[in-house]
Order: C-alpha cells, then sequence, then structure tokens
C-alpha cells in the first residue's frame, strides 16, 4: 500500500507514455568449436605434432547480420583466432591463425513485462519493432592439439589439429514505440514545509515543497555540507494539514 507524506493511503495514478522501449530480451552463452590446420613455422605447413598452446586469442568481432528467426534473433559474423604454441622439444615458438571464422547463432527472447504490443494508427500506419543485438564476452576457453584422423580429415593431408573453444556471450532484443503506464502520486493539497525559523514576531514565510527528503547547506554554519558525493540527506517532518 502507498501512503502519501502524513502517512494516509493513497492510489497511485496512471500516466500514459509513449516512448521507444525494449519490450523482449534475451541473454545466451554460446561455446563455438573451431580447427585450426596450417602455420607457417614449419617446413609442411602443420601443426606439429609435438605442439604445446600456451596462449590464444580471438579477435575483431563483425556482426555482420541480425535478424529474426521463430522467437529467437539470429546474430551472424566473424572473428579472427590466433594460437602461439611451443614445439620442437619446446624450444621453438610457432603460430597458427584463421581469419574471417564464420558463425551463426540465435538468441532467445521473453517478453519485458506485457512483451511488444502492435500500434495501429488512423491511417493503418503501423509503429514497427526491430531486433538489435550485442555481444559481452568473446574469449578462447580452450584450445587442444589433437590427431586428424583420416576417416575425419579436417586438415586434408595434415595428421594434427588445434581444437579451438570460443566462448561468447551475446545480448538481444526487440524495441520499438510502446505506450507505458507511468505511476504517479495524485498531487497533494499541501505539502509539509522544511523546518524553518520560528519568529516569535510572525510565523515564517513557505510555500509547499515537492521534496520529501533533501540536502541542507548551510552557507555559515554548516557550508559544502551538499558538495559531497553522497550528500546527505533530512526528511521532513510531517505538518498540519493547511487551513485546520
Amino acid at each position: 500500500m502507498n501512503v502519501d507524506l502524513r502517512g494516509r493511503p493513497t492510489t497511485l495514478e496512471c500516466q500514459p507514455v509513449f516512448k521507444d522501449v525494449i519490450c523482449r530480451f534475451g541473454e545466451k552463452c554460446f561455446h563455438n568449436i573451431h580447427y585450426l590446420c596450417t602455420t607457417r613455422d614449419t617446413a609442411s605447413g602443420c601443426i606439429p605434432g609435438d605442439a604445446c598452446p600456451f596462449e590464444a586469442l580471438v579477435t575483431n568481432l563483425r556482426i555482420d547480420s541480425v535478424e529474426r528467426a521463430n522467437g529467437c534473433v539470429r546474430i551472424c559474423g566473424r572473428y579472427d583466432i590466433t594460437v602461439f604454441f611451443r614445439f620442437d622439444g619446446q624450444r621453438r615458438i610457432g603460430q597458427a591463425e584463421r581469419d574471417n571464422v564464420d558463425f551463426c547463432v540465435q538468441v532467445p527472447l521473453s517478453n519485458v513485462n506485457d512483451g511488444c504490443v502492435e500500434i495501429v494508427c488512423e491511417d493503418g500506419r503501423k509503429f514497427e519493432t526491430e531486433v538489435c543485438a550485442f555481444n559481452t564476452r568473446l574469449e578462447v576457453v580452450e584450445a587442444t592439439v589433437e590427431p586428424d584422423p583420416d576417416a575425419e580429415n579436417i586438415c586434408h593431408n595434415c595428421p594434427t589439429r588445434l581444437r579451438v573453444v570460443v566462448e561468447k556471450i551475446f545480448r538481444a532484443f526487440e524495441h520499438g514505440p510502446q505506450v507505458l503506464c507511468i505511476p504517479v502520486c495524485p498531487p497533494e493539497a499541501c505539502a509539509p514545509p522544511p523546518p524553518g525559523t520560528i519568529s516569535p514576531a510572525c510565523p515564517p514565510f513557505v510555500k509547499p515543497t515537492e521534496c520529501p527528503s533533501f540536502c541542507v547547506d548551510d552557507e555559515v554554519f554548516f557550508p559544502d555540507n551538499c558538495d559531497v558525493c553522497p550528500p546527505p540527506q533530512t526528511t521532513v517532518r510531517p505538518t498540519r494539514p493547511c487551513n485546520s
């Protein structure tokens, strides 16, 4: 139950507003596995069998397309992968690279509040929504040297391959113009004034305040009181209703 500044029950009113809002949202983590087969650091051009990875990077993320897909957002893009490894009895350092590695993932969306409501105006024009996406994590979480058996032949005449696991998190949302209900307090007949100086000759001049709490700064007795973060707050005391 909501109460006003004097502790009386009050009902919040709905103030409708028309705004661009996120009406559906989703987040998903993905592990994409890729294979690297070649290096410029060996005569054969193949990954050496005694390679031992010690660093792996994924860089240059490019999102090429974002589109709707049966309740999901489909995201397609590319990135570059680089793996550093030791070989030849751990005496030499090699590097394997793959540029423009393709990926496509889909992020399911869930409604935010009532979801996306179709709005049609008198001329038949509809307010359209659109889907967007962005990345919050992109990291190589595993790089393993493993045989490339003839039955699979991923690396085409190279007996060894690098298996790389890229972890990525995408967030996606649908947004567009929607009608929102903003809860607001009804106007008060008389808001309590802040505490002031009591004059023996006449009552002080006051105006209603709209702030139930605030910071007080007195230029003589406590100057710069509000020039801190966070500023100290004062809560006003309930006062008698006007004309009572």
